[in-house]
């Protein structure tokens, strides 16, 4: 077994020198042994004395084929184990800075230990510190599985070439026998584990070379692209993959469905009903291939990261962020409600963003916190007016924003693990307005790295007990919201964030008219208005994301911050 000692002990340089030696002798053998080949047989030359020298010969060049063709390996495959080496040991690097950022230290034999005598800094939280701990033992883990894979990759390739299984011995010229040898496997890398959470997720991606990477993006985009846990850049390759192939194949799909239409007789009352079946699968192509549209049109516009897309549900879902996610300081998730569709929506939500996004930046300018980066995340099936009646679908029950909250918490973990990953700090902001409140809250229900929440136009937050730090919950109501309830108690979709007694653990925040240092603010209202640029729900958007809740715009009394 492979121990973390002896993987921080590894020396990818010596491999380097060895692929590099081997390397350069694969071309002088190949050529050496070609004319060597060339030698027999002499024109003329018959008998016991040619036959014996013939097969003497042959033997030599059989012989010949299969070393070179092992030492090809050889070079191909210790090549790749100091690439795979080198991003094994940036792995352990990153997870030494992440365990030292809070407070524990990884042993020889890979145990998580806390280095402190009594309790952690203040600053510390308990929640955040267990989530770095888990994520460590997941990096730690995963070094170790993949160390133990580069090691015996690399002996079974050693051993081959020992045996001399490379090659078959029978090519017609050396060179043909050293290309036999670099098109064997090589290295592999073990997969992520069955089920994997996000931190798995990352830990794995962290621990593969580049060359790697770009093989899974290049033949894996569809796993690739859904991965949460994995960088904004490499999802958003895989996924513009998965738009290009997808929109290919769902336009092949709706010219075969208009040809089978117009073959078929109308004034056959059996063909007629085939006409209306096909023409009701023909219309759901059609909104299918209008939203890929709108994805690739939001991409146009350029800054953009494509996180999510997935075109098998009855709708088509993605995720677009604005920055990049990857390297912003602040971080915000916006989740629509009520008759959000992609190719519906999408484009308008991404301009929301944008302004949000400009807003926080100036923020940014005048008082620090980092770029920020924001989300547009339309990742789940959202209730339509069709399905009002549909008791897993309708806007008047919580099971669509229960399922789309189990998918949201994740893409939450799996922003927090990136960025755990590549120890780049993290503020994460959730933002939902209508039903998508409800589904924000049931994702904010589960353990995830969410530091503050606002909710607008919501009908219910979602689940009983959201778990965001206390004092870090905000919620809005634009006068003239007929579509938030009034009541005080818990509905179908959890208590209300402005009248039941659990209103009181929010701030709640003002959508008048304001003059702030940004400027006049608009007020907002009706149901629709929370993201209209330049307004004072924007701002108190920007104002969060960035981490600068007091430059904010209340009703009523901020609360004091305390413990979760």
């Amino acid at each position: 077994m492979v121990s973390l000692a002896d993987v921080r002990a590894w020396n990818p340089g010596a491999l380097d020198e060895v692929c590099s030696g081997v390397q350069a002798k694969v071309p002088v053998l190949t050529n050496e042994g070609d004319d060597y080949g060339k030698l027999l047989p002499v024109e003329g030359w018959s008998g016991p004395a040619a036959e014996g020298a013939a097969a003497q010969h042959k033997s030599h060049m059989q012989g010949l084929d299969t070393y070179v063709a092992g030492a090809a390996a050889i070079g191909k495959a210790v090549g790749q184990a100091a690439d795979a080496i080198l991003a094994v040991q940036a792995a352990i690097k990153n997870a030494d800075e992440l365990a030292r950022k809070y407070g524990f230290a990884i042993t020889a034999d890979g145990a998580i230990v806390c280095v402190y005598g009594g309790d952690p800094p203040p600053e510390l939280h308990p929640q955040d510190r267990a989530r770095a701990q888990q994520q460590l033992a997941d990096d730690v883990a995963q070094i170790l599985r993949t160390a133990e894979d580069i090691d015996s990759d690399l002996a079974a390739v050693l051993d081959k070439a020992a045996a001399g299984q490379f090659g078959t011995g029978d090519e017609s010229t050396v060179a043909a026998a050293a290309a036999d040898g670099l098109k064997a496997p090589g290295m592999t890398f073990p997969e992520p584990p069955p089920n994997a959470t996000p931190a798995q997720n990352a830990a794995w991606w962290a621990t593969l070379p580049a060359s790697a990477r770009d093989a899974l993006v290049r033949d894996r985009p569809s796993v690739i692209g859904a991965m949460d846990g994995l960088p904004a850049v490499d999802r958003d390759k895989a996924n513009r993959v998965v738009l290009d192939r997808d929109y290919a194949d769902l336009r092949r799909q709706r010219d075969d469905l208009q040809h089978r239409m117009d073959g078929l007789k109308m004034s056959d009352p059996q063909q007629q009903n085939e006409h209306h079946d096909l023409q009701v699968r023909l219309d759901a192509l059609n909104d299918k291939i209008s939203s890929l549209d709108a994805v690739h049109d939001t991409l146009a516009k350029g800054n953009r990261q494509l996180l999510f897309l997935d075109s098998t549900h009855p709708r088509v879902e993605a995720a677009i962020a604005v920055g990049d996610v990857d390297k912003a300081a602040n971080v915000a998730v916006f989740t629509p409600g009520f008759t959000t569709t992609v190719n519906g929506d999408l484009a308008q939500y991404d301009t929301n963003m944008d302004d949000m996004k400009r807003m926080a930046d100036r923020i940014d300018f005048r008082h620090g916190g980092g770029p920020t980066a924001a989300v547009t995340w339309i990742g789940y099936q959202a209730p339509q007016w069709s399905e009002i009646a549909n008791p897993d679908q309708s806007v008047l029950g919580p099971h669509a924003a229960q399922a789309g909250g189990e998918s949201l918490a994740k893409f939450y973990n799996g922003i927090g693990a990136g960025h755990e990953a590549s120890n780049t700090p993290l503020h994460l902001t959730a933002l939902g307005h209508s039903y998508g409140s409800s589904t924000t809250g049931y994702a904010l229900g589960h353990d995830t790295p969410v530091q503050d929440a606002m909710l607008f136009g919501s009908p219910g937050q979602g689940a009983e007990h959201l778990k965001v730090p206390q004092g870090h919950l905000f919620a809005a109501q634009d006068a003239g919201d007929t579509l938030v309830p009034n009541y005080g108690n818990t509905g179908v979709l959890g208590p209300s964030p402005y009248f039941s007694p659990d209103a009181s653990n929010y701030h709640q925040m003002s959508t008048d008219a304001s003059v702030t240092e940004a400027g006049p603010l608009n007020a907002t209202e009706g149901h629709s208005g929370y993201l209209d640029a330049q307004s004072t729900s924007m701002y108190n958007m920007a104002a969060i994301t960035t981490g600068h809740p007091d430059l904010a715009q209340y009703k009523g009394t901020v609360l004091a911050e305390g413990p979760r």
